[in-house]
């Protein structure tokens, strides 16, 4: 059975439809404050709403870049192909996850929903990984997936159109395919 070269799974309707319904909400919100600001002095309250407005309209075209981003992708999500994984359903820039690079695969619990669970990506060169990010606060969350979960690559089916199960299969499949043709080489 040949195996497709790049296997996909795109974000899920609940997400798409609330990364939109956010960038309409802080466009309304942004303009009706700076609406609002218009007709108050300064001491009344101006200030506030301005930088209420100024805020809400940063989030619009942050999040307007996010969805014109995904609508480009066709709103997949994360790629799975021979090369490794590229997960950019988490907003991280960490590009591609190289199967070379991955030690071992591990299934954990999320900590902060039990319910949930991750693949774990256990890495040789975890802080390679962390400095592709280049947002700080970003990067940061990288560094505690490190220390807790003992990787900074961890994945989630949270924002996906799949179950865990399908995505877990998935990247197994993808990386003992990886291991045989390593192996026989």
């Amino acid at each position: 059975m040949e195996t497709p070269s790049v296997t996909t799974f795109k974000l899920s309707r609940h997400k798409k439809r609330g990364l939109f319904l956010t960038t309409v909400i802080s466009a309304l919100i942004g303009t009706g404050a700076l609406y609002a600001a218009d007709g108050l002095q300064y001491g009344e309250g101006r200030f506030v709403f301005i930088a209420i407005g100024v805020f809400a309209l940063l989030t619009t075209f942050f999040c307007f870049i996010s969805y014109s981003f995904l609508t480009r992708e066709s709103f997949k999500a994360i790629y799975i192909s021979e090369e490794g994984i590229n997960d950019i359903s988490t907003g991280n820039r960490i590009g591609t996850i190289l199967w070379k690079d991955v030690e071992s695969i591990k299934i954990m619990d999320d900590i902060s929903n039990l319910k949930r669970k991750y693949i774990v990506l256990k890495v040789r060169n975890p802080n390679e990984y962390i400095d592709r990010e280049p947002t700080r606060s970003k990067k940061r969350s990288l560094e505690l997936r490190l220390q807790y979960y003992g990787s900074p690559i961890c994945i989630s089916s949270r924002a996906l159109d799949c179950t865990f199960e399908e995505l877990k299969q998935a990247v197994f499949d993808r990386y003992d395919l990886y291991k045989a043709s390593h192996k026989e080489a």
